[in-house]
């Protein structure tokens, strides 16, 4: 279950968390506030640490630049942990049922094979503060690319797809013409985030993040910049 990165010592900066400015686009209604998430304030589900934003900001505009006809579009952003339990009881509860199995959220570890495959995409909402899911932090974001009007554009599978296809790489190596633009605009949005200082996730081309474990264990930091972060504290 647990992630090399965890072993990452966080001291956390205090940097509070803000709103994402309103001239970005948003995947909308929000995709986890649709299906119930239990956010606790409707109108601060779009936040990130200030830092994230300004370097996202930087990002966004330099990919307009190179390339007129596309922007960054978020999807999801900050998560408190009852957010993230929610979320992660629910993707393992969808592939209990592909198993025609119905498993309380208490009795999980006794099923490793699913918790296994969530935990590869879904981080555990662990109560401890020395091990936060990254989108908890406040530095994590999960990302794509939009055309002018604002819709979302292919990228070989959709955000959260849990399968192989989900890796970052996946299309380096197939020839065929809808591989070849997915990848490119893979390449595109992961150019384009590294430049600004993120780091990606080794399992998921949407997922950037900045200041967290991930992001400290990929730059060989000595330590995280962010925690657990909540609204008020």
């Amino acid at each position: 279950m647990l992630k090399p990165w965890y072993g990452i010592p966080i001291i956390d900066n205090k940097e509070e968390l803000t709103l994402i400015p309103s001239s970005f686009k948003f995947i909308n209604p929000h995709p986890y506030l649709k299906l119930g998430a239990p956010y606790k304030n409707k109108n601060f589900i779009w936040v990130l640490r200030k830092s994230v934003i300004d370097r996202l900001i930087l990002a966004n505009n330099y990919l307009q630049k190179i390339s007129s006809n596309y922007s960054l579009i978020i999807y999801d952003s900050w998560r408190p942990l009852e957010v993230q339990s929610f979320m992660f009881y629910s993707v393992f509860k969808d592939e209990c049922r592909k198993r025609n199995l119905n498993i309380p959220f208490n009795e999980m570890n006794a099923y490793p094979e699913i918790l296994e495959k969530v935990n590869k995409f879904w981080a555990y909402p662990h109560e401890e503060t020395s091990q936060p899911p990254p989108h908890s932090t406040g530095g994590a974001i999960d990302i794509g690319l939009s055309d002018n009007l604002g819709n979302l554009v292919e990228m070989g599978c959709e955000i959260d797809f849990m399968d192989k296809t989900a890796k970052p790489d996946y299309y380096n190596k197939i020839n065929s013409k809808n591989a070849i633009l997915w990848n490119s605009r893979r390449k595109l949005l992961k150019k384009i985030m590294i430049k600004f200082g993120f780091v990606q996730h080794p399992n998921e081309w949407w997922h950037f993040s900045y200041g967290d474990q991930l992001w400290a264990w990929k730059n060989k930091n000595k330590n995280a910049i962010y925690g657990k972060k909540t609204l008020y504290g």
